[in-house]
């Protein structure tokens, strides 16, 4: 799935952007792999692991994040927002949030396993929950193909 994504992106000229928090970067670098990607459709991507990064880079409201957590659908939807703004000549921004490993905002809601993606395409968000089980390797290998099949269905509708 991520072949035919990258495929598919660079055949009709889109590009991406990542900004990621549980990926700790993952998605860009598997984004990044194929035949002319990093200079057809990758632009790059911004890790913000850790809560404070979300603030003042990407200018998060902390109240959301008081609210309802670092790793919460709400905040990965204002990282996408945030980094259209970091990234604007993206065709395609991808955030993600999520417990990769235990800690966190763990919870018995929302387990180690739980991952969030926003997905900003044309100015609509589409947002994305998955609770995903494995290793924390095999949880990112999992995650990126969710990732690439979400966004070769949003871009190519």
């Amino acid at each position: 799935m991520l072949k035919q994504c990258c495929d598919y992106l660079e055949q009709h000229q889109l590009t991406i952007a990542f900004i990621e928090s549980a990926s700790s970067g993952y998605l860009s670098s598997q984004f990044s792999i194929y035949k002319n990607s990093g200079a057809d459709i990758l632009l790059g991507g911004l890790v913000s692991y850790d809560p404070s990064i979300k603030v003042s880079i990407l200018k998060v409201d902390p109240v959301l994040i008081e609210e309802y957590s670092a790793e919460s659908a709400q905040v990965t939807d204002a990282m996408a927002i945030q980094g259209k703004k970091l990234f604007t000549e993206a065709d395609v921004i991808v955030a993600c949030t999520g417990l990769l490993k235990p800690g966190g905002s763990e919870s018995l809601q929302k387990p180690e396993g739980t991952f969030f993606i926003s997905i900003l395409y044309q100015a609509n968000i589409s947002s994305f929950r998955y609770f995903i089980e494995g290793s924390p390797l095999d949880r990112l290998n999992q995650l990126t193909e969710n990732v690439a099949k979400e966004v070769l269905q949003i871009i190519s509708a």
